[in-house]
């Protein structure tokens, strides 16, 4: 039976500058998180790239499951096939709210359902400590 090995995108398959910029105001917020130019011509993979694609050389099943909105998907594409990473769904939770670690855990716990074996790569803590414990979790 196949495994399923779930990356997060930012902080974990690549480095990359997107930050939350105060407006000159102090009330907006200018999010680069959905800024398509900014992920594809500044991003810099990390070493679970190689592992993204050594997995899914073996048969295994890729998953990203990103905080970024839904408006970003296209990028993450293109993103990933310049990297060679072929993901069976790319999960983006950044348009359900704040809480992240929350439907990350939900969408772990059906993907579980489907596997012998659930990997989870994430850089924050949150999110790892609210997967469900049947998913093995690894910090990146």
């Amino acid at each position: 039976m196949k495994k399923a090995f779930v990356f997060d995108l930012d902080g974990t398959l690549f480095e990359t500058s997107a930050r939350e910029i105060e407006g000159a105001t102090g009330h907006a917020r200018y999010v680069e998180f959905t800024d398509s130019d900014k992920l594809l011509h500044e991003s810099k993979p990390l070493s679970l790239a190689s592992l993204a694609v050594e997995v899914q050389n073996e048969s295994h099943d890729v998953y990203i499951l990103t905080a970024r909105s839904s408006i970003i998907y296209p990028a993450i594409k293109k993103l990933l096939a310049r990297h060679g990473i072929t993901a069976k769904y790319v999960f983006t939770v950044g348009d359900r709210g704040f809480d992240v670690p929350t439907y990350k855990a939900e969408i772990l716990a059906q993907l579980a359902e489907d596997y012998q074996a659930t990997y989870f790569f994430d850089d924050d803590e949150d999110n790892l400590e609210m997967a469900p414990a049947n998913i093995r979790k690894i910090k990146a």
